[in-house]
């Protein structure tokens, strides 16, 4: 078959609840919901590593962030890794690479133009240039690092030494960069490009017109904790992801209009959740909460993915580059650990993986309330290992939004999730984990927290 063009649209920290095909009652995706009811979303799709960085190495390279080229927050894409787009080059494609990325931080690459600048035109975030060597073989590169300046964003194109200026909102001015990359490409080579934005991830704001929210009036979930602060974040949050959707609507509108465009594979996707007001917490990820590692996963591409809107599945992202790959035809790698769920998507028999393993590899550590952990889900048990052996154990069927940790009330099930969690590690060559688990010792005094600004902490730390 002819190779189509494929568009990854990558967000940051939009829960995979928080669209109208998925059931959420106060915001309005029309394009996402378009885009799933033409082909597939994965009605259970999880971030294996719900931070940023790693996260990001997981979606291009096929492995977990234990097991793969960024470890941990503070981490860079390997330069001789392959990845997603490496594979798909040798099977002939162009790569383009728009926005965050978000794995190439080197603390000295930061050129004088934004040091000395005296116009604040560069100010916040990390305007670190990305080296060739960290883009994970993208070719054509308008990309940054990571900036969490909405309207004051800025990208490095390809091999120049400057930033350029971003005018407007983030998510605007990115889509339209990328539209007009494509209004001018007469390529010959299929083409791989990658949208990613930063919005909805924190800072909260949108531009004004988005913002149409009541918030007293917003239908929130069983285990949202209830205030006004809780209320102006989430309702801000859904004005950014109406934004993102409108967006992504324009970035069709393009490709519909666009002569040799017409076979095109698109994937919108998130590289985790956030609480948002859910368990008490916003602007944070980083546990194992449902909030936190559910995401999109829209699969669209006419002629070749039927329409299904939601499907079935545990599907994750290190599954994404076999998906990927097993759609246009080409082979899956034997390094990847993820599993190919193209036949799933074109509606044939498939057997999906009967769990999912999820972990924190590598936290930031911003504050106490940040552990690395390992977990998994099934279809009905979560179950989680604390660094600190805290142990987590959520029966979904029963308490889908997570309110009673069961691992102290059913220690015979925890035995068995914990056991099967050792079994995923060992699978996916995990380093050290089994030791902490079946090793591991107690810390003999409390923790002192000298933080001015003690850290929020979700409750399940404290016990």
């Amino acid at each position: 078959m002819d190779k189509p063009h494929i568009i990854y649209i990558l967000s940051d920290e939009h829960r995979g609840q928080a669209m109208g095909h998925m059931g959420d009652p106060n915001v309005q995706t029309p394009w996402m919901d378009r885009l799933s009811g033409q082909g597939a979303s994965f009605s259970r799709a999880y971030a294996n590593c719900p931070i940023c960085t790693p996260s990001r190495g997981t979606i291009f390279s096929g492995r977990h962030a234990h097991a793969g080229p960024v470890t941990g927050f503070f981490d860079v894409f390997k330069p001789t890794a392959p990845s997603t787009a490496t594979e798909l080059r040798k099977a002939g494609y162009r790569t383009a690479y728009f926005g965050k990325w978000h794995c190439g931080i080197v603390r000295d690459q930061v050129p004088a133009s934004v040091a000395e600048d005296a116009t604040r035109r560069f100010e916040g975030g990390s305007r670190n240039r990305t080296p060739e060597c960290f883009r994970a073989g993208f070719q054509d590169w308008f990309g940054f690092e990571n900036l969490n300046q909405h309207f004051n964003s800025s990208i490095y194109e390809l091999h120049n030494p400057d930033p350029t200026p971003l005018e407007g909102y983030e998510t605007d001015a990115l889509t339209d960069k990328a539209i007009d990359y494509l209004h001018q490409y007469e390529g010959e080579q299929p083409l791989f490009l990658v949208l990613s934005v930063t919005p909805p991830h924190f800072p909260l704001v949108a531009p004004d017109e988005w913002e149409r929210f009541d918030p007293g009036e917003l239908q929130v979930r069983a285990n949202f904790h209830d205030s006004p602060e809780m209320r102006d974040n989430l309702a801000t949050y859904y004005a950014m992801i109406e934004n993102l959707d409108w967006n992504i609507g324009r970035l069709n509108e393009c490709l519909q209009n666009q002569p040799g465009f017409e076979n095109t594979l698109q994937v919108y996707f998130s590289d985790h959740g956030d609480f948002m007001g859910s368990h008490g917490m916003f602007n944070m990820k980083e546990h194992p909460h449902e909030e936190s590692v559910r995401i999109p996963a829209i699969f669209n591409w006419p002629g070749h993915i039927p329409e299904q809107g939601p499907v079935n599945g545990l599907f994750s992202l290190v599954d994404l580059m076999a998906t990927t790959l097993g759609l246009v035809g080409s082979e899956v790698p034997v390094w990847s650990q993820g599993q190919d769920f193209s036949p799933l998507l074109r509606g044939e028999d498939f057997n999906p993986p009967a769990d999912v393993l999820l972990e924190m590899c590598g936290s930031p550590r911003w504050n106490l309330g940040m552990p690395d952990w390992r977990g998994f889900v099934g279809e009905r048990w979560k179950y989680a290992f604390i660094e600190n052996r805290i142990e987590l154990l959520f029966d979904l069927d029963n308490d889908p939004f997570e309110q009673h940790n069961l691992a102290r009330e059913n220690p015979e099930e925890c035995a068995r999730q914990r056991q099967r969690l050792l079994e995923l590690l060992r699978e996916t060559r995990d380093p050290y984990w089994d030791v902490l688990i079946e090793h591991g010792v107690t810390c003999d005094d409390p923790v002192t927290d000298v933080s001015a600004n003690p850290a929020r902490g979700l409750a399940y730390l404290h016990e």
